[in-house]
């Protein structure tokens, strides 16, 4: 990136995932280098795909987002203050920040799918996770939350394993019912990947930055090689933060993306989910860098952890 102007790649995709810890300081990465990008002229949105919480231990985020009957955690409402524009809205190409028409970045239009948990210590959930079960997912909304689809664990329903407020609070009512594992991964082919297909095709023809927050240890949030046919859209990541504690490995976006593909066997969306550090033991970073440890204050504060980060954001674009 030269000094105070653009990129040389315009429109960069850049994918800032975890390693081995879940609480690694993606989110925080992602806003300050949003806020970084900012300061060298470009117009950057934060994305991320997949997101959730959990009805206990993240109790305030679940009541700010469900006060107004709506379902988004506190990192997807972070990336989208820190987001200077909306990704494009092909359907509406006359659409103009200028005059007013340009959507609101919510965190709906930024996270596509958003997940509520609940710990349940001894049980397995539907989803094979011991301890926890998830109880709904609210799947798109975009500019307009009101556009929101919901899923619901007809299972944990029917045990009782559902809040009452979660129905009082989310328009529940009409959501689908999965009862098992089967009639999920069928809502799953019907309902979420096209979610997501449209998701990824939006990223890739947007017109400026994008800056894509992976979940968890995930090494890559959605599929982003296509398939052969071409059925699927596709996106390049032209480079990959991979965050821990106290510093950041620097990786190749094409090489990443290519050994995520090996390790996971398929390139399709649905296929195991592979973890960060399977995907970083095929290959080297091309460089590494130093975090400074932030109080909460500079944490949620953009500019001040551009400032902070400088050299590792720095770093980072020199391997577009």
């Amino acid at each position: 990136m030269t000094s105070g102007g653009i990129s040389p790649v315009d429109d960069p995709r850049l994918l800032v995932a975890g390693g081995s810890r879940v609480d690694a300081g993606k989110t925080t990465f992602s806003v300050g280098l949003l806020a970084h990008l900012a300061s060298r002229g470009h117009e950057p949105v934060g994305v991320k795909p997949r997101a959730g919480n959990d009805y206990w231990f993240d109790h305030d985020d679940y009541r700010i987002a469900t006060a107004d009957g709506r379902l988004y955690g506190k990192d997807a409402r972070r990336l989208a203050t820190a987001s200077v524009r909306q990704l494009d809205e092909r359907t509406d190409p006359d659409s103009d920040r200028s005059g007013g028409h340009m959507p609101a970045i919510t965190p709906e239009s930024l996270n596509p799918v958003h997940r509520l948990w609940r710990p349940t210590p001894g049980r397995t959930g539907m989803l094979g996770d011991p301890d926890r079960t998830f109880l709904c997912d609210r799947i798109g909304g975009g500019a307009d939350p009101r556009n929101s689809r919901f899923v619901v664990n007809g299972a944990a329903e029917e045990a009782g394993l559902l809040p009452a407020d979660v129905s009082d609070r989310l328009p529940l009512a009409e959501a689908t019912r999965v009862h098992d594992l089967e009639a999920f991964n069928r809502v799953m082919r019907e309902a979420y990947l096209p979610v997501f297909d449209r998701f990824v095709d939006r990223i890739g023809s947007h017109s400026d930055a994008v800056v894509m927050e992976s979940y968890a240890d995930i090494a890559i949030p959605v599929d982003v090689g296509g398939d052969e046919d071409g059925s699927s859209p596709t996106i390049g990541i032209d480079a990959v933060a991979v965050v821990a504690p106290g510093h950041v490995r620097i990786y190749d976006g094409d090489r990443y993306v290519r050994a995520r593909e090996v390790a996971s066997g398929s390139a399709r969306e649905g296929t195991r989910e592979e973890h960060t550090e399977a995907v970083t033991a095929m290959i080297e970073p091309v460089s590494r860098a130093e975090l400074p440890a932030l109080s909460g204050d500079a944490r949620g504060d953009p500019d001040r952890v551009a400032a902070a980060y400088a050299d590792a954001y720095e770093v980072l674009v020199e391997a577009i």
